[in-house]
């Protein structure tokens, strides 16, 4: 019978003695576990899908009866819980500034090998809220654990069908450009550290709602990094238009007007996801129907052919149009 010493030698031996840390996950997300969760967390049921998620096969079946408006990016630098829901929210607006309505979505989620599998729920939860938001269904997707990112990545693909016929081919001299949203909104949620309850602004869909029912609308483009100046010169870049857009500074968030002289920097080219420049032949019928819906806009002017484009009079050539945003310069600032 062992005596009292041998019994605290045992326990020293306890106390001292870990075992290792369970290794890494690598690989699928147990299929239990995904399919659980795809059944719950699928957005809107839509009539198109005729073979979805629901099974985990490997492909679905979408009878759309149009032309197809499809849309794929990345998201790689947001918060865990939002990444899913910010992937649906960004290829759904480009689906509707091409004249298209949100109908099926693809997910790709990415994960570390620490990542805890607890948390996937979440992200699906997320995931369902913004594709319910977008009128939109989970159709398939794939997840797994990999070393190969650090942080969540989610590559997100939305099919939609053309409602509108929508192009940039459309554009012609004398056409009239709005921009309808808040600028730097999606900055200043990402500068606050988090998108929380206003997530759903950065959406397009209250705006092309409305713009998508204006007959002399030709062409939309959202607006994401780089902001208003990104998206002046995506448009007008490879034509031989121009515009000398005006954007007065009262009709800026004031947070960011405070922040852009604090820090130096233009707040005209921050990244402004959910906002969209406008492109229609009757300014009067664009600028009464955002008007009714009460939606803030603003007229930038007029297309001019053989004109050089520029905002509030700086040529946009100055204001490196094609550089990078100016978010990431004011974080390293503050």
């Amino acid at each position: 019978m062992a005596d009292a010493a041998d019994l605290k030698s045992a326990e020293q031996v306890l106390v001292w003695v870990r075992l290792p840390p369970p290794p890494p996950m690598e690989g699928k997300v147990p299929v239990s576990y995904i399919g659980d969760l795809v059944e719950r967390f699928y957005g809107k049921r839509r009539q198109e899908v005729l073979i979805d998620a629901s099974n985990l096969t490997d492909s679905a079946v979408v009878d759309l009866d149009a032309p197809i408006v499809v849309s794929t990016d990345p998201i790689t630098g947001a918060d865990n819980h939002v990444v899913t829901q910010l992937a649906v929210h960004i290829n759904a607006n480009d689906v509707r500034v091409a004249g298209g309505e949100p109908v099926a979505f693809l997910a790709v989620l990415l994960l570390p090998t620490n990542f805890p599998q607890k948390d996937i729920e979440g992200m699906f939860e997320h995931l369902h809220e913004g594709l319910d938001y977008e009128n939109a269904q989970l159709v398939g997707g794939h997840s797994e654990f990999t070393s190969a990112v650090t942080k969540p990545v989610v590559v997100g693909t939305m099919f939609g069908k053309r409602i509108r016929v929508l192009s940039k081919d459309l554009v012609r001299p004398g056409q009239h450009v709005f921009f309808a949203g808040t600028l730097g909104r999606e900055a200043m949620m990402i500068l606050r550290g988090s998108y929380g309850d206003d997530i759903l602004k950065v959406s397009v869909k209250p705006i092309m709602d409305v713009a998508l029912n204006v007959p002399s609308l030709v062409f939309a483009h959202d607006l994401t990094e780089g902001g208003l100046v990104a998206g002046l010169w995506e448009l007008t870049r490879g034509t031989s238009l121009g515009i000398e857009a005006s954007f007065p500074e009262s009709y800026l968030d004031q947070e960011l007007t405070q922040l852009s002289r604090r820090f130096q920097f233009n707040p005209y080219k921050i990244i402004s996801s959910g906002s969209v420049l406008l492109v229609c032949e009757n300014e009067r019928e664009m600028r009464e129907k955002l008007e009714e819906e009460h939606l803030p806009f603003v007229y930038l002017g007029q297309l001019h052919k053989n004109s050089v484009t520029s905002l509030n009079g700086v040529p946009l050539g100055d204001l490196d149009p094609e550089g990078p945003d100016e978010l990431w310069t004011l974080q390293k600032r503050i």
